[in-house]
């Protein structure tokens, strides 16, 4: 059912392209706004604190998204059919998988617009990878965040304020990780970073995943 979910997710997506499409165009308009701001490529560490705050605000945008099961009548329909561990795993996937995708064409327009911070091919696979683990802890924290503020009735306002404080060690270990390959730092000597990023994304996802069946049944 996970996956039936999923792909339900993804063919709504489908039928609201234009919602998609803004979350595109932010990170287009955002990296190209900074591009004409500086008047040219930034230096490395300019460059890296760039990449991960337009990425945070997109995951606040992607996250910002009504889906169908926030709407009150079908929350109550979906609320008899599908188990909630099945739901927040759904969830927290389809999150995931627009994340990752942003995050890539999100370094696809850095490295087109602004360069890519004299780092070499490895590099930029290791940033990449930085980017797509801190996409899925993004979205595992504020997918479970923006199922709490659907319930409460509360809107986005709520995930805004209980996310910012949540999301700061994520936020942390993401620019330290990159500010070490920006810097010329081999890769193996700070993929551990990606292990930190790594249990992060697990740890939100099992709290998500026991915490969500009281949220749904409450």
């Amino acid at each position: 059912m996970v996956f039936y979910l999923i792909k339900h997710h993804l063919k709504m997506d489908m039928r609201s392209f234009h919602n998609v499409m803004s979350l595109i165009l932010f990170a287009l308009a955002s990296t190209y706004a900074v591009l004409q701001v500086l008047g040219g490529k930034p230096d490395p560490n300019t460059w890296n604190a760039i990449a991960w705050v337009i990425l945070l605000f997109t995951a606040f945008n992607s996250a910002s998204r009504v889906l169908p099961e926030d709407i009150t009548s079908v929350r109550y329909y979906m609320h008899w059919t599908v188990p909630p561990r099945t739901m927040i795993v759904a969830r927290t996937t389809h999150q995931s998988i627009i994340m990752s995708l942003l995050s890539t064409l999100l370094l696809f327009a850095l490295g087109l617009f602004l360069g890519s911070a004299n780092m070499n091919t490895l590099s930029i696979y290791g940033f990449l990878a930085g980017m797509v683990f801190t996409s899925i802890a993004l979205s595992s924290t504020l997918t479970l965040l923006s199922a709490l503020s659907a319930r409460a009735g509360a809107g986005y306002g709520l995930t805004a304020v209980l996310g910012l404080p949540l999301i700061i060690p994520i936020i942390m270990i993401s620019t330290s990780f990159g500010s070490d390959l920006v810097a010329g730092v081999e890769f193996k000597n700070t993929v551990q970073n990606l292990y930190y990023l790594g249990g992060l994304s697990i740890g939100i996802g099992v709290y998500g995943y026991v915490l969500f069946p009281y949220l749904w049944r409450s």
